[in-house]
């Protein structure tokens, strides 16, 4: 079954659920220094990326299959002046993660301030629970 064939709650219920899927795995590896950064992070965005997409979904808008969490956020429509639920910034920063950094030896590229991800998560989490209609949240 495709994702045109299910309903926006249907849809932003697993994406929901795959985005916690993400954070657990950052949760749980996060203080394994044999974990590499690039790891955490490439996990780390797909939670975000995740949420905003469920976020959308329960709109019963489309969202692009973009990895982008800039565009992402856009579609969502949160804006940075309107005092947002979570660093925005620090979110869209974990685009890095996504598919490019998995690929490309970057041996100067900043440490991944861990602590920081997997707070950063927790209020992503709290912000899409809050948007998404009560049944979403399972």
């Amino acid at each position: 079954m495709s994702s045109q064939e299910l309903e926006p709650s249907e849809v932003a219920a697993i994406l929901a659920r795959k985005a916690r899927g993400d954070a657990t795995v950052v949760r749980k590896l996060s203080a394994d220094s044999e974990v590499d950064d690039e790891s955490i992070g490439f996990h780390a965005q797909q939670a975000v990326e995740k949420w905003l997409k469920a976020v959308v979904a329960s709109r019963g808008e489309e969202f692009e299959y973009t990895h982008d969490l800039r565009r992402l956020v856009a579609l969502a429509r949160l804006d940075p002046s309107d005092a947002p639920p979570f660093d925005i910034q620090r979110a869209v920063a974990l685009t890095e993660y996504a598919v490019p950094l998995r690929y490309e030896d970057l041996l100067d590229a900043e440490p991944l301030d861990r602590p920081a991800t997997v707070a950063l998560l927790g209020e992503v989490e709290r912000w899409a629970d809050a948007e998404l209609p009560r049944s979403e949240e399972g």
